[in-house]
C-alpha cells in the first residue's frame, strides 16, 4: 500500500514529465519554422544580391538581359524548357527594378521600383504557375544552422 503523499508526488512528476514532453515537442516545430524562414530569406538575399551584382552600368536592357541570364543559370532554366520565355517576362519587373535601384542618378524625379516587392509578386506568380517555390530551384545548399543550446 503507498503512502498518500507518494501517490500525490508521483502524479505531480507524471504530469511535470507530460509538460515537459509537449514543450520539447512545441520548441521543435517552432525551430523548425524559424529555421525554414531564415533559409528562404537567406535564399532570397543571395539570390537579389547576386542580380544585383549581375547589373551592369553600361546600359539597362544589358543589365536586366544579364541578370535574366544569370537567374535561368542558377535555376536550371533554359530556352529548351516549356515556359522559359514566360518566366523570363515575369521576372524583367525583378531585374528591372534591382537595375533603377542600382544606378538610380540623385536627383532623378522617377523612383526605381522596389525590387523586393517586385519579386514577391514573382514569387507567386511561379507558385501558382508551377506549383513549386522558386527559390527551390536554386543550387546551393541551404545555409546551416548550429544551435548553441541543445533542447
Amino acid at each position: 500500500m503507498t503512502a498518500e503523499f507518494l501517490e500525490r508526488l508521483r502524479r505531480e512528476a507524471d504530469a511535470k514529465q507530460q509538460e515537459e514532453a509537449t514543450y520539447r515537442q512545441e520548441s521543435r516545430r517552432r525551430l523548425q519554422l524559424l529555421e525554414s524562414e531564415r533559409t528562404r530569406l537567406s535564399r532570397r538575399y543571395n539570390f537579389l544580391k547576386d542580380l544585383a551584382n549581375a547589373a551592369g552600368a553600361s546600359g539597362a536592357e544589358t543589365g536586366i538581359a544579364a541578370q535574366l541570364a544569370l537567374a535561368a543559370a542558377e535555376t536550371g532554366w533554359s530556352e529548351a524548357r516549356t515556359g522559359y520565355e514566360e518566366m523570363r517576362e515575369h521576372l524583367r519587373p525583378v531585374a528591372a527594378a534591382i537595375q533603377a535601384a542600382m544606378f538610380l542618378v540623385e536627383g532623378d524625379g522617377e523612383a526605381a521600383g522596389d525590387a523586393v516587392a517586385a519579386f514577391a509578386d514573382f514569387e507567386i506568380w511561379y507558385r501558382e504557375k508551377f506549383a513549386q517555390e522558386f527559390l527551390d530551384l536554386l543550387g546551393r545548399p541551404a545555409p546551416t544552422f548550429q544551435p548553441l543550446v541543445d533542447f
